[in-house]
């Protein structure tokens, strides 16, 4: 559902078998991460764009206008990007890890893994 000046109106998306996972709204764009990917759609256009990710991403992290999707068991962290069509990027494999959370100061990347609750740090370039 979407609330506008007119009250409430229903937003399908375009394969009604998806179920939604996770949802995000960064400026105008709603992101809705399901088992067939990822969908995009400007709120004001209403056009829908499917997203395709090498794994499935079952939860979004929003920090500012900053979008990341971690997969099953926060095995794997995307940076998806919010402003144009490329394709989300793998930033981060945890390989004997559980994601627990993420956040960003200026060009780092902080990752707070699990079991052994810890901090990894990583560079990130700025988006332009």
């Amino acid at each position: 559902m979407q609330k506008t000046t007119d009250g409430w109106s229903e937003i399908t998306m375009p394969k009604s078998n998806d179920e939604p996972w996770d949802m995000k709204v960064i400026k105008n764009r709603l992101f809705i991460t399901t088992q067939s990917g990822i969908w995009t759609r400007d709120l004001q256009g209403g056009i829908w764009r499917n997203i395709k990710v090498e794994e499935e991403v079952v939860k979004f992290i929003k920090k500012g206008e900053e979008l990341f999707g971690y997969t099953h068991r926060g095995k794997a962290i995307y940076s998806i990007n919010t402003k144009d069509k490329k394709k989300p990027e793998k930033v981060f494999d945890a390989v004997d890890f559980i994601v627990q959370d993420v956040d960003i100061t200026g060009d780092t990347l902080w990752i707070a893994t699990i079991p052994n609750y810890s901090w990894e740090e990583m560079t990130i370039p700025q988006k332009r």
